[in-house]
């Protein structure tokens, strides 16, 4: 077992998956013809205890290793392969110390179970402890397994003051500190077709 990576908080009453994001996302050679899936699952999180422990101190008293990679997930399902996760992760953190909701889409997918283009308001109401448009702070657990990028990021937030970001059709992703630049760039580059 791996009483540091695995706590309680894996069984928490509104976690929909136990071990939903820590299975380090990586390529794994298998020599063995035909493994066993608990042989497979163990290899990708002892990956994950391994990943982790690099970034013990810096998690010092203010992480779990169970909140830093539901924080790392966030990041991971905002990225584009053009985004600066750590200036995404100081987002999260700027809203969470003000307790501004942190209005991520992945986490309504989530919460819906399903996977679609675009999210509606509809979809926004769901009524669940994943929904970050109407819970404030993290989801009860990761969303996707992340990579070591994003856990880095969770860990060193950009020194920034923005609050909101948007990724373009071309997946660059604009910074913002007020709603009004936002919505700005939400006009100029989103169009509601």
């Amino acid at each position: 077992g791996y009483p540091d990576l695995l706590t309680d908080e894996i069984f928490d009453k509104n976690i929909r998956y136990p071990l939903e994001g820590y299975f380090y996302p990586a390529t794994y050679y298998i020599y063995e013809e035909e493994p066993s899936l608990e042989s497979v699952l163990s290899m990708m999180i002892k990956k994950t205890n391994e990943v982790i422990a690099k970034y013990e101190e810096a998690m010092g008293d203010d992480w779990t290793v169970h909140e830093l990679l539901t924080m790392a997930s966030l990041i991971e399902e905002e990225a584009t392969e053009q985004a600066d996760r750590d200036k995404i992760s100081a987002v999260f953190r700027n809203r969470m110390e003000i307790d501004m909701v942190l209005q991520t889409d992945p986490t309504v997918l989530y919460a819906l179970g399903e996977h679609k283009d675009r999210v509606t308001y509809k979809d926004l109401k769901v009524d669940s402890p994943y929904n970050l448009y109407r819970n404030k702070g993290l989801t009860p657990g990761p969303i996707s397994n992340a990579g070591e990028t994003s856990i880095a990021a969770a860990l060193n937030p950009a020194d920034i003051k923005d609050l909101y970001f948007l990724a373009t059709p071309s997946g660059e992703v604009l910074f913002n500190e007020t709603l009004e630049e936002h919505n700005k760039d939400k006009a100029k580059h989103i169009t509601n077709n």
